[in-house]
């Protein structure tokens, strides 16, 4: 195992918690390097349609090695898959590290990410179609917001101070300090972030082509991040129908649903006192 051709950093995660903004604001810094491929699942439990092409199951670390090659120099590499947070085989992998790497983890109040992430599957990627009162039936929902149990199962197994997590909601309000505060973290210098131009990344949008939409995610690792900045307002332009608005249907089954989920809030501040559990009331 050779440490400067791996991740020191993890970002991680629930659905449509900011990754995809961080992951691009991190990789800008001169001293980190993020893999050309945002999510490379390749330490998920099982082989899907992300990572067929390199896996732990069916590979040798010498795949995963090779998204970090361009970063040996760097004082920061990582990688951003979101999943991360639920899989086993993540967290076995990186805790058995001679060095573990540190661990970010984004989470948005429950009602909201599962709403966000429903848009998304059912009007971005057109995975799904079906009413939102049968959706949040599916048992991987209610496993997402349950932040705090995730948490924990991280931390039984990772060194002291390796796990640290941010609402979703006090990043985007205070996006310079939250990103001072995870250079700390890492270890790199917070000055650059000042007077950095923060742009909001992988938005609910209504897709147009379905087909153009996937060719553009097959691609996207093979671009530069400096060329993805500039062409991406251009693509969604031509290619999306915009934000998609709340359904006012969708209203009595998001009050209940955020109701039985408030408790989450709580439990993350049990970990952390400094937790703006105050965004989620």
């Amino acid at each position: 195992m050779n440490e400067a051709s791996l991740p020191n950093v993890i970002i991680g995660g629930a659905p449509k918690c900011g990754t995809s903004s961080l992951y691009f604001w991190l990789s800008a810094h001169p001293d980190v390097y993020g893999s050309p491929k945002k999510e490379t699942f390749f330490f998920a439990d099982k082989v899907n349609r992300f990572n067929a092409s390199a896996n732990v199951h069916e590979h040798e670390l010498a795949a995963y090695e090779g998204f970090f090659k361009g970063g040996l120099a760097r004082k920061v590499r990582f990688e951003a898959t979101a999943h991360y947070l639920y899989e086993k085989t993540a967290w076995n992998t990186f805790s058995s590290w001679p060095n573990p790497p540190k661990l970010i983890f984004l989470f948005r109040e429950p009602s909201k990410q599962m709403y966000s992430h429903y848009k998304m599957e059912r009007f971005r990627t057109k995975r799904i179609d079906m009413p939102l009162a049968d959706y949040i039936q599916r048992p991987q929902i209610i496993d997402h917001v349950n932040y705090a149990q995730h948490v924990r199962a991280w931390r039984e197994v990772m060194p002291e101070g390796h796990v640290r997590f941010w609402a979703f909601e006090d990043f985007m309000s205070r996006k310079a300090e939250v990103m001072a505060e995870i250079s700390e973290y890492v270890g790199i210098d917070a000055a650059f972030y000042a007077d950095f131009d923060f742009e909001h990344r992988n938005e609910s949008v209504a897709i147009k082509s379905g087909f153009l939409h996937q060719l553009g995610l097959k691609i996207q690792p093979l671009i530069p991040h400096v060329v993805q900045k500039a062409v991406l307002p251009l693509y969604m332009k031509l290619n999306s129908g915009g934000r998609v608005a709340d359904q006012p249907e969708d209203q009595t089954v998001l009050a209940a649903f955020k109701k039985d989920w408030a408790h989450v809030g709580g439990a993350l501040k049990e970990l952390d006192p400094s937790f703006p559990v105050e965004y989620w009331k």
